[in-house]
């Protein structure tokens, strides 16, 4: 059962990303960089309403600058400029199209309060000589498919159309339902106090089953299906202050539900490939964890035992010249059998995945480069931010994993003085970045060899990633710096209420 808790944070910090390629006299000209204003919507003569694209920025005020969404901004920007490159102009529907990807853009690091939603119509309806309220109808069927939603977990991106709609539309409270294993309609999503009443179930059960369902005048309270293959998959009801309007809402709402839906059922199905990387992978690395502290620690126990015995006798036996100098040999050899014990020791907890799940996630980095810090002296930086909480087993340990086999290759072959881990957990995906200032190595030639040799690391460590789905690279040259980082997609499954009185994930908006 989801609750508001397993939601993925609101906030990520989205670092420094390169920013979208576009031509700098366009931006300027569509974005009135040049003149430091930007003039109304102004007719040209033959042509299409001519709308500078700063003024749609403006209209967004304050919200425009949110740090957080700075990266759906820039995509933003880039696409305006693409779609009005064929003639250098700003057409409205160019404008219209900026003003939809700024919203959801906005909304996906941030719920919109209705108050602020209507501030930003009322401006660009001003912008565009048009009505607020179709303005607002027309900006909402183009955010709510947004196909930077479909990058989103799930369930991320269903709570975002779910608080568009409240914020553009005559939507007042709004839930989304599916069957749950009784066969009776359950809560995924909640947005008011009263919408998982006992009302809006009767309602959801009735577009469950594929028949239109209201409540008629007292409170309006309207439901439609979200179709998967032309059949009610699950079902949208919605409590509404203007009829007419908000059915046209729902109907384009519940549409573009249904391929984030899709995608649902599609991750859901690869959990089975997932449960197997674990059982397969992991169980082997466990056991060699487990090989390590019965086999080869105990045989470190057994030579340093003797290592003990062995100054022992000398302490008895030799005469005081050479007594010093040697009990000094076996000091040292002793210290070294130390060192040895504790590094495997250390190597055979971080082979068992139990004892890494048991720990948050950037403990476990941390202590993986303080680690590298104490045994080489070499400066590590590690920038961990966000919460990894919605990160299932098999994504943490690919990370933990990958983290692990860079800081190894730092040790054994870069001699590098400086080192920086980077993981950023976003509300889509989880980033991270191993980079240090070594000696650097070509790349291709290098783990070609080193597959032949049969020492995958990082090669093994690159298909964990790819087969969760994400991504992953290397970069290096002779001279470094060399930079291993991947990107993990980030998703939760849907689910629903069990029980009358368990609690759907929800949120207000106002």
């Amino acid at each position: 059962m989801l609750t508001a808790d397993s939601l993925p944070p609101r906030t990520a910090d989205l670092g420094d990303r390169p920013k979208p390629a576009v031509d700098a006299r366009l931006v300027s000209e569509l974005f009135g960089a040049a003149s430091g204003h930007a003039p109304k919507a102004a007719r040209r003569r033959g042509g299409p309403t001519r709308i500078e694209l700063d003024a749609v920025e403006r209209a967004f005020g304050r919200h425009f600058y949110d740090e957080r969404a700075r990266a759906g901004v820039e995509a933003a920007r880039a696409r305006a400029v693409r779609l009005a490159t064929s003639d250098g102009d700003a057409s409205e529907s160019v404008a219209l199209a900026c003003a939809s990807d700024l919203f959801v853009s906005l909304a996906i690091e941030r719920t919109w309060r209705s108050r602020d939603a209507a501030d930003v119509v009322a401006k660009l309806a001003s912008l565009f000589g048009a009505d607020p309220d179709s303005l607002a109808l027309e900006l909402f069927v183009a955010a709510v498919r947004a196909p930077q939603l479909l990058e989103l977990p799930p369930l991320v991106a269903l709570e975002v159309q779910l608080s568009m709609l409240l914020a553009l539309t005559p939507v007042v409270e709004a839930s989304l339902w599916l069957r749950d294993s009784n066969g009776r309609p359950g809560c995924v999503i909640a947005v008011g106090a009263t919408a998982t009443t006992r009302r809006f179930r009767k309602i959801a059960l009735h577009a469950l089953d594929g028949t239109g369902a209201d409540s008629g005048e007292r409170g309006m309270i309207i439901g439609v299906p979200v179709r998967r293959w032309q059949s009610p998959w699950a079902a949208l009801v919605a409590r509404v202050g203007t009829r007419n309007a908000a059915e046209v809402a729902l109907d384009e709402a519940g549409a573009a539900m249904s391929p984030v839906m899709e995608r649902d059922f599609l991750l859901e199905r690869s959990a089975a490939r997932e449960h197997s990387l674990v059982n397969a992978s992991e169980k082997r690395l466990g056991r060699l964890g487990f090989d390590l502290h019965d086999g080869a620690l105990q045989h470190v126990a057994e030579l340093g035992a003797g290592i003990r015995s062995t100054r022992r006798g000398m302490c008895e036996r030799l005469p005081e010249p050479m007594r010093s100098s040697s009990v000094s040999h076996m000091d040292e050899l002793e210290n070294q059998v130390g060192e040895l014990d504790r590094v495997l020791r250390e190597l055979a907890h971080s082979l068992e995945p139990a004892s890494l799940l048991r720990r948050p996630l950037p403990r476990v980095i941390e202590s993986e480069a303080a680690a590298l810090r104490e045994r080489t002296g070499i400066e590590v930086d590690a920038h961990i931010v966000g919460d990894f909480g919605a990160m299932t087993a098999s994504q943490k340990i690919a990370l933990i994993r990958v983290v692990q086999e860079a800081l190894t290759n730092i040790r054994e072959h870069s001699n590098a003085a400086n080192v920086s881990i980077s993981i950023v957990a976003g509300r889509g995906r989880v980033d991270a970045q191993i980079e240090d200032d070594g000696d650097g190595f070509d790349v291709q030639r290098t783990l070609l060899d080193a597959a032949q040799r049969g020492r995958l690391g990082l090669v093994g460590s690159s298909e964990r990633v790819r087969l969760l789905g994400g991504t992953f690279d290397i970069r290096s040259r002779s001279g470094g710096p060399t930079r291993v980082s991947l990107s993990l997609p980030r998703w939760q499954p849907l689910a629903v209420e069990q029980a009358d009185d368990a609690t759907p994930v929800s949120f207000l908006v106002d």
